[in-house]
């Protein structure tokens, strides 16, 4: 919700080179062709959402942050004037329920006025909402905390109240403030202004005594110096979000004009803990995540599992639509880690339909262990290994279903929400090719290596039918433009709604 000036954008246009888009045919289900079975049935399947998710208002949500407690998702928000909480059993309707209002700051404070970006965080017995407010001067915007109840399986049970301003010992204008821990010390990280100029907004981190106390100086982690963070003046790094995984400490941020359709997310990356260094952070050197096809602005992310703990969810803001400003709504899904990395692909396009997330293993992993044939919706030909070969690189095609061994794939569940996909009759596994995250890159078979290009997240699309999607680069398997002729090699690409995504899965 940061408004610093008053833009006058010029249109944007977008060329997205989505060749599966270009796609006419829309078939219905086939028969199965001469074997006359049906597709496998699932073992369950997520009911099925678009982006972006539906609100209670049809309103502009922005800086979303949600958090999973005790069974149920917790939205906290802030109306620019009020701080609010929502709750669900599910992610796609988080916005759908109603809000309940925690917080109207008194008048004539510093934090009277444009409350941002709200963080409701558990914290040393408490809990606690970070905002930034003001007192109608932008220029006075300062980080704040209200402390709430002491019931660690609901944040709605007690009621809030404003508890301190967190000031480094150097004061300057402050928003978008989030806590974390490492090794028994706790840490701020947040955005503002180097002097006390709107010139640009950095990433700066501090230590913290105590959930409402920052102690000591500030330091500068991240500065615009990208030509991807600097679109819009003033230049932005805001809205710093940790995101962890074993002694590995990712910052992803929001970078460039917030009031642009190139708003985007970049990651920093720290593995030494010495976080109070900036040379200790490593800044991924593209976007971590970007406008892309009917998604404009994707900006200010937080994280969550699904409800069985399997799968990892970014929910973000993105434009209304092209040129939309602040106008914005919330979108969620998966994404996936390569180790300690986190990756988060393209945008999926807002009317694409998407799996809820997972409410258990049968969800995550929607098949049993066996051996399938994959045969496409939109040509009724299976996927083949020319020949039934055993060279590893060789790619893969679709063939006239014959039946045979080189049309087999043994599904192996690896427990975490993906499977490895081994062919009958070579004995090798379905490789994106090397990890390549590129759309249209021609899918190979290749020897077991244990790598994230090997594994594939089956995903139930209803009806019969199923998309796989590659964990290392977010991708789908496809056929290039439903071309029909017998031998198309097979790519990875976008997501999309055309039947070259579908396939059945067929014992």
């Amino acid at each position: 919700m940061k408004k610093f000036h008053l833009l006058v954008l010029s249109a944007l246009s977008v060329l997205l080179v989505c060749q599966s888009c270009n796609k006419t045919i829309q078939e219905a289900a086939k028969p199965d062709g001469a074997a006359g079975m049906k597709g496998v049935v699932a073992l369950a399947a997520s009911p099925l959402f678009t982006n972006a998710l539906p609100s209670i208002d049809n309103g502009s949500y922005y800086d979303p942050w949600v958090i999973r407690v005790n069974g149920y998702y917790y939205y906290c928000g802030s109306d620019g004037g009020r701080l609010w909480i929502a709750r669900s059993v599910t992610l796609q309707n988080l916005l759908q329920q109603s809000k309940t209002y925690i917080y109207t700051p008194p008048g004539g404070t510093m934090y009277s006025s444009n409350l941002w970006a709200p963080e409701l965080h558990y914290r040393s017995g408490r809990w606690y909402v970070y905002f930034a407010a003001d007192n109608g001067n932008n220029a006075n915007h300062r980080m704040h905390v209200l402390e709430g109840g002491t019931d660690a399986n609901d944040p709605l049970a007690g009621s809030y109240a404003y508890k301190a301003q967190l000031t480094p010992t150097t004061d300057r204008w402050a928003i978008d403030g989030s806590p974390f821990d490492f090794n028994g010390q706790a840490y701020f990280v947040w955005s503002g202004w180097e002097g006390t100029t709107n010139v640009s907004q950095y990433i700066y981190i501090a230590r913290m005594s105590n959930p409402y106390t920052i102690s000591g100086e500030r330091v500068e982690i991240s500065r615009p110096d990208y030509g991807w963070e600097q679109v819009g003046t003033p230049t932005v790094n805001e809205g710093p979000t940790p995101l962890s995984s074993g002694n590995t400490v990712h910052i992803i941020y929001s970078a460039s004009g917030s009031w642009t359709n190139d708003y985007c997310l970049g990651r920093l990356t720290c593995t030494n803990g010495n976080f109070m260094s900036k040379s200790s952070w490593t800044k991924q050197s593209t976007p971590a995540f970007s406008r892309f096809g009917n998604v404009f602005g994707p900006g200010h992310a937080s994280f969550v599992k699904s409800p069985d703990g399997i799968q990892s969810w970014i929910v973000y803001h993105a434009a209304n639509y092209d040129g939309a400003g602040w106008d914005r709504r919330v979108m969620a899904q998966q994404f996936s880690w390569d180790g300690d990395t986190p990756y988060f692909g393209y945008p999926i396009e807002k009317g694409i339909p998407v799996p809820s997330p997972s409410t258990g293993p049968e969800y995550a992993m929607p098949i049993a262990n066996g051996t399938y044939r994959i045969k496409s919706k939109v040509t009724s030909q299976c996927v083949d290994v020319p020949s039934g070969s055993n060279t590893p690189g060789l790619q893969i095609q679709q063939w006239t279903d014959y039946n045979n061994t080189a049309q087999k794939w043994v599904f192996t569940s690896l427990g975490n929400g993906y499977y490895k996909i081994t062919n009958v009759a070579s004995g090798l596994n379905l490789d994106n090719a090397g990890g390549s995250l590129n759309a249209g890159n021609i899918l190979i078979q290749w020897t077991d290596n244990g790598n994230v290009a090997q594994h594939w997240r089956v995903q139930d699309m209803g009806n019969g039918y199923f998309k796989l999607i590659n964990r290392r680069s977010l991708l789908a398997l496809d056929v290039p433009n439903s071309n029909q002729t017998p031998g198309t090699k097979l790519q990875q690409w976008y997501e999309n709604q055309y039947d070259a995504e579908l396939w059945q899965i067929i014992p």
